[in-house]
């Protein structure tokens, strides 16, 4: 995923786009982000300005290329701590985790074995898990963990399969003329959002797992893509270079699709978006200010921050349980 949003940063803001031969800073594995050029280290997150009802922020893992290569690293949205997770030299990318179990998936192309990888964020060991049968695109695992989701080409175009965690009990899902990707499961394991593009342009689309017909929920000529579900299953996600802005931004609207509403609306290229488990915040990158960074807001578009600060690519923010997280330095 890290790769897509590289390549709509170029086509869309030329130059600013920023590429992993041009970083070699010394971030290192400080625990203080002010160490790249970020906030200053809370001595209580809980007391900050980011915390509600005295708990602790909500944390994410992403992917950033401060260092030169791709690692995988968690912060919380007070942009306070910072700790890495993956020290490869080959890129990591891409991770997703499995609501209701402490796993992290990611892809990396370490070798000899590049692939779907799997580690919790209590250890800094990652396992292999199978060969990536989505190119460069992460599967997304089921709310409980038994199962991911993820396009392969098997007929001449991507489709929609899920399989097991070690890929066995493969089964197609979608059936289309046009490619269809970016698979995301509801909270209640029942339902894939997804991105098709069987109508020309790229449309959000809805489908039972276990069987029913595909629904068109965006309906729109513009592209709208990388459907994200709420906490409560009632609400998506997505981005859409609809007018006026012609730009991508984050839209959200109920699962029927019969709302939509625009949350940035920014002249610059917003992607990717997801919801915080509790509900409060909302993750995106952005170009804005001049290289890929991660961002939040509130779901109603409202109070928009950025939180990394590197001089690297920042992105492929996923949310992960705040209580899963040890904030300790990470090994030198």
């Amino acid at each position: 995923m890290h790769r897509e949003l590289k390549r709509a940063g170029k086509a869309v803001e030329g130059s600013t786009s920023v590429g992993r031969s041009t970083v070699r800073a010394a971030c290192g594995t400080a625990i203080a982000l002010s160490a790249c050029g970020g906030a200053a280290l809370e001595d209580d997150p809980t007391a900050g300005p980011w915390a509600e009802g005295g708990e602790a922020p909500p944390a994410f893992v992403f992917m950033s290329e401060r260092t030169g290569q791709g690692d995988l690293y968690v912060t919380d949205i007070s942009g306070s701590r910072l700790r890495q997770l993956t020290f490869e030299p080959a890129p990591d990318y891409s991770p997703r985790w499995a609501d209701g179990t402490s796993t992290l998936y990611f892809l990396s192309d370490r070798s000899p074995e590049p692939g779907v990888y799997r580690m919790t964020l209590e250890r800094d060991t990652a396992v292999f898990v199978q060969p990536n049968p989505a190119g460069d695109e992460a599967p997304r695992p089921s709310p409980d963990g038994s199962w991911i989701a993820y396009p392969a080409t098997r007929n001449g175009n991507q489709d929609i399969y899920i399989s097991r965690p070690d890929g066995t009990d493969e089964r197609r899902v979608t059936q289309s003329e046009g490619n269809d990707r970016q698979p995301a499961w509801s909270p209640d394991g029942r339902t894939l959002a997804f991105t098709s593009f069987r109508d020309r342009n790229a449309e959000i689309y809805t489908i039972d797992v276990w069987g029913g017909s595909p629904r068109n929920i965006t309906r729109n000529r513009s592209n709208d893509t990388h459907p994200s579900w709420s906490p409560d299953g009632e609400k998506l996600l997505f981005d859409s270079d609809r007018p006026p802005n012609g730009n991508p931004d984050i839209f959200v609207t109920d699962r029927l699709g019969t709302r939509v509403t625009n949350l940035t609306n920014h002249g610059s290229v917003d992607l990717i978006a997801s919801w915080s488990p509790d509900g409060r915040w909302i993750t995106f990158g952005s170009s804005r200010d001049g290289d890929w960074e991660i961002y939040v807001m509130r779901p109603d578009g409202t109070e928009q921050r950025r939180i990394t600060r590197s001089r690297g690519f920042d992105g492929d923010a996923n949310w992960v349980p705040a209580e899963a997280v040890r904030w300790r330095p990470a090994r030198p």
